[in-house]
C-alpha cells in the first residue's frame, strides 16, 4: 500500500454517476493546454501572475511569447494589491487564483482595475476549488481554467470557461496514452505490490509531463476521455473529500493549538483539494513519511527562477509547505494512519 501520487486508472470505480459537464466549458488535454488556449485568445503581450505559482503556470504564455510579471501575497494568501496597482500595465493578462478556497482580490478591487484599464484581461484559476458550486458573485472573469486531473482518474483533462470565443485546438494522442498505460499500471502494482511495476508507472507519469511541454500549441481532451469525466459524480467525490478533511482536523487539533502546524487556510473544505498546512522542519518531516510510503505534495509550487526574490511569503510557504492527503480514495481509518504518522514524524528527533 502507498498513500498519495498519481491516481490509478481504477479510482473512478466508487464514485460513477451523472455529470452533466456545463455547455460552456471548452475541454482541453490538460489545464496547462487550457491556459495556452487563453494565452492565444487574449494576444496580450504580459501576463502577471501571483509569486506563488511553478513553471507549469508560466510556461503557456512564456511560450506564446507573453512577457512574465508577478505580485506578492500575503500571509493570508490573500494578494498584495497595492503591489500589484505598481505593476499592472493594461496590456496584460491579470491570472489570479483561489488558493484553497481563499480570495485574493474583491470584487471591488478588481472592478477598480476593470474601469482603470479597459484593455487589462482577467483569468481565474479554480484548480483548487472547481467542484465547489458558488454563489453568483459581482465580478465576472473574462475566462476561468482549471485541470481536473488534480480531482479524480483521467488521463486527460481540463476546461477554459471564457467569453473572448472559442479555441480550436487539434489532438495530439500522446500524452494521453502515456498516462492511460501508466494508471494502468497503478492499479496492477497497488494490487500486487512489485516494486518494478512502481518505476515503470512512475517513469510513464514522468514522459508524459515533458509532452505537455513541448510548445505552447494547445491540444483538445479527446473523445473517450471526455466520456469518462461525463461518468465521475464529482458531488461524491467532494462529500468524501469533506469528510476525510473534518476528520484530519479533528486528529490534528492539538498540534494546531500547540502551534507545531499552522493551517494555510482556516477553512479548507471551501476547497476540498487537500489540508494545506505549515511546518518548521518540513524536509525532515517529509523524509520520515517518505520512508513510510505516504507521498504527501510538498512541492506544489516549486518557485520558478524568475520568480526568485519577488515574495517572501511565498518563499516560506515553499519551504514550509506540506498538502496533507484527503482524496476519495481514502476512509476515514486511512486518515487516522497518516495522522498517526504525520504527528510521530513532527514529534519524534527528526
Amino acid at each position: 500500500m502507498e498513500y498519495g501520487s498519481e491516481f490509478d486508472l481504477n479510482a473512478n470505480r466508487p464514485f460513477l454517476g451523472e455529470n452533466p459537464v456545463p455547455e460552456s466549458w471548452q475541454l482541453f488535454r490538460s489545464g496547462r493546454d487550457a491556459l495556452k488556449a487563453f494565452a492565444r485568445l487574449a494576444g496580450k503581450r504580459r501576463v502577471f501572475l501571483p509569486a506563488l505559482c511553478c513553471e507549469s503556470m508560466l510556461l503557456p504564455f512564456a511560450q506564446n511569447g507573453y512577457e512574465l510579471g508577478f505580485y506578492r501575497l500575503r500571509e493570508d494568501l490573500s494578494a498584495d494589491e497595492d503591489d500589484l496597482r505598481l505593476r499592472l500595465t493594461d496590456d496584460a493578462v491579470l491570472l489570479y487564483m483561489r488558493y484553497f478556497g481563499v480570495k485574493p482580490f474583491s470584487d471591488a478591487f478588481l472592478e477598480s482595475l476593470r474601469r482603470e484599464k479597459p484593455g487589462l484581461v482577467f483569468l481565474e484559476d479554480r484548480t483548487h476549488d472547481i467542484l465547489v458550486r458558488r454563489e453568483k458573485e459581482g465580478f465576472t472573469p473574462d475566462g476561468t481554467a482549471a485541470s481536473l486531473r488534480k480531482w479524480t482518474a483521467l488521463p486527460e483533462g481540463g476546461m477554459l470557461d471564457t467569453r473572448l470565443g472559442l479555441y480550436a485546438a487539434g489532438t495530439d494522442a500522446r500524452y494521453g496514452d502515456l498516462r492511460s498505460e501508466a494508471m494502468e499500471i497503478k492499479s496492477r502494482f497497488l494490487e500486487s505490490g512489485d516494486m518494478a511495476l512502481r518505476e515503470t508507472y512512475t517513469e510513464l507519469f514522468h514522459r508524459a509531463e515533458a509532452v505537455l511541454d513541448e510548445s505552447g500549441e494547445p491540444f483538445t481532451m479527446r473523445p473517450p476521455y471526455r466520456e469518462l469525466l461525463r461518468g465521475v459524480d464529482f458531488d461524491k467525490i467532494l462529500a468524501a473529500r469533506r469528510r476525510n478533511l473534518a476528520r484530519l482536523q479533528v486528529r490534528l487539533a492539538p498540534l494546531i493549538t500547540a502551534g507545531t502546524i499552522r493551517p494555510m487556510t482556516p477553512a479548507p473544505e471551501r476547497s476540498g483539494l487537500y489540508l494545506p498546512i505549515l511546518v518548521q522542519n518540513r524536509d525532515a518531516v517529509q523524509r520520515v513519511l517518505f520512508s513510510r510510503k505516504i507521498y504527501c505534495p510538498s512541492a506544489i509550487w516549486p518557485e520558478p527562477k524568475a520568480v526568485s526574490g519577488v515574495c517572501p511569503v511565498s518563499r516560506h510557504i515553499t519551504e514550509h509547505m506540506i498538502a496533507v492527503l484527503c482524496d476519495q480514495r481514502y476512509t476515514e481509518a486511512d486518515m487516522d494512519y497518516l495522522a498517526d504518522n504525520l504527528i510521530e514524524a513532527l514529534t519524534e528527533d527528526t
